[in-house]
């Protein structure tokens, strides 16, 4: 009997997986906010946390944090945002948080990597 139990609870974890697996999450916008969590830090500084399936590619999900940002950047006023801080936390989900710096017009000397929110917009409008 035990092994009987022993090979259905082993059945239904593979299935359980395996549609945990089909499911590699799904952009959902600010204004849903039912996977992004926004902090205001200070006035052009915020912290955006997402959530997604364990299974979502670091590809994605990086396309996945620039939109919730560049949707923040323009609600905001500001043209331009750098990520920095990044923590990513693994478990039943992905959850990764991001700081997000904005900026108007022009970005301070040193900041390499920014990236223009409207060009963020057109680029990941894929994303459903």
């Amino acid at each position: 009997m035990w092994t009987k139990l022993r090979k259905t609870g082993l059945l239904v974890g593979v299935l359980v997986v395996s549609l945990v697996g089909c499911a590699t999450g799904r952009y959902t916008s600010l204004g849903e906010a039912g996977k992004d969590e926004v902090e205001r830090i200070k006035e052009n500084v915020y912290r955006v946390e997402s959530r997604v399936s364990v299974f979502t590619s670091q590809e994605q999900l990086d396309r996945y944090l620039r939109r919730p940002c560049a949707e923040l950047t323009l609600r905001a006023g500001y043209d331009f945002f750098h990520l920095s801080q990044r923590a990513d936390v693994v478990g039943l989900s992905r959850r990764t948080a991001m700081t997000v710096t904005m900026y108007k017009d022009h970005t301070p000397p040193g900041i390499t990597e920014r990236y223009d929110a409207r060009e963020v917009l057109v680029q990941t409008s894929t994303i459903r």
